[in-house]
């Protein structure tokens, strides 16, 4: 069961969920490196999982029978989730403290059939089907009353908080908004207000005048190392165009968002042999969705937060974001 616990200093909400502790490790220090003789996620390994929510097709079709071994993208429910998936009665307070219970859900995503360790090592199609049944099970997530706020994201091996080597994405529907997503929305609606336009716009069309943080742009989408980037490396992957939500993409749109994804990371890997990542979606909360307040976030985790992070929130990043563009192009 989670418990969520405010914290009045910090102005933070933390998640126990002790359930967490029991789900499988895969990554350890190369030392005590153990594989699984049998990968959950893989064709043939259906069992391992719970049932299915829904399977896609190659084409990104969703598939009647969910039964089907002829699957390119599968959702199921994690079994160790963040937050629990029923209601349970109330958490008495401690002391200064605020507590509370919530329902959730938690699912996880995976784009391919074959076991492969990276988002660049998927073919665009694969990418594109995960990415459509994200789309449905977010669209899904809003349509309940429990659930404020869907985050859609792929950490990507050990350093960056993964637990199973194959590829896979978690969609966490969360039941509160936190204060973080709550300032983020309103300073974003207060730059709307006052300048008649997206302030991540507003951002973009600087940037593509300016061309020093461009890493890649298509018809759709413009990657950009940001100008206070937190980590070596990091892009925001941003719709040229604002677009009312990411699960209000159309096929096309996505198509190209995971060409640019793969393009990246290929490259990134390139550069840096194989590095820790997380792809990120984004969004606001359900009730304050507004057209082009979202974008992607892929970040290495090339660096480790130290004690002037923690303490400031301060981020220190020892490669500029223009030599991060220069040789991601």
């Amino acid at each position: 069961m989670s418990d969520l616990r405010y914290d009045p200093i910090l102005d933070c909400w933390t998640v126990v969920a002790e359930n967490r502790r029991d789900r499988p490790i895969e990554f350890v220090p190369n030392e005590q490196l153990r594989k699984q003789l049998i990968c959950p996620f893989c064709a043939g390994n259906e069992d391992e999982t719970p049932p299915p929510l829904a399977l896609l097709d190659a084409g990104g079709d969703p598939l009647d029978d969910l039964s089907s071994a002829a699957w390119t993208a599968r959702v199921f429910p994690n079994r160790y989730p963040t937050f629990a998936s029923e209601k349970r009665g109330g958490i008495p307070p401690c002391g200064p403290y605020l507590r509370s219970s919530g329902s959730g859900a938690q699912e996880l995503v995976i784009p391919t059939p074959r076991h492969v360790s990276s988002l660049g090592e998927l073919t665009v199609g694969e990418l594109v089907a995960g990415m459509i049944a994200a789309q449905m099970r977010i669209t899904r997530m809003m349509q309940s009353a429990d659930l404020v706020h869907a985050m859609l994201f792929c950490n990507c091996r050990f350093e960056a908080g993964a637990s199973i080597e194959h590829v896979h994405f978690q969609l966490i529907g969360s039941p509160l908004a936190s204060s973080w997503l709550q300032n983020r929305v309103k300073r974003l609606r207060e730059h709307r207000q006052q300048q008649g336009q997206s302030m991540l716009h507003a951002i973009v069309d600087f940037e593509t005048a300016d061309r020093k943080r461009i890493v890649a742009t298509n018809d759709q989408w413009v990657m950009l190392c940001p100008l206070a980037s937190r980590m070596p490396f990091q892009v925001w992957i941003v719709p040229l165009r604002p677009a009312r939500s990411f699960s209000g993409c159309s096929r096309e749109q996505l198509e190209l968002l995971a060409r640019l994804t793969v393009r990246y990371v290929r490259r990134l890997e390139e550069l840096l042999g194989q590095p820790g990542y997380n792809w990120v979606l984004h969004q606001s909360p359900f009730a304050d969705e507004t057209d082009g307040d979202w974008f992607v976030e892929i970040v290495p985790r090339l660096a480790k937060s130290a004690g002037y992070e923690l303490g400031t929130d301060v981020w220190v990043n020892p490669v500029s974001p223009e030599t991060a563009a220069r040789r991601l192009k």
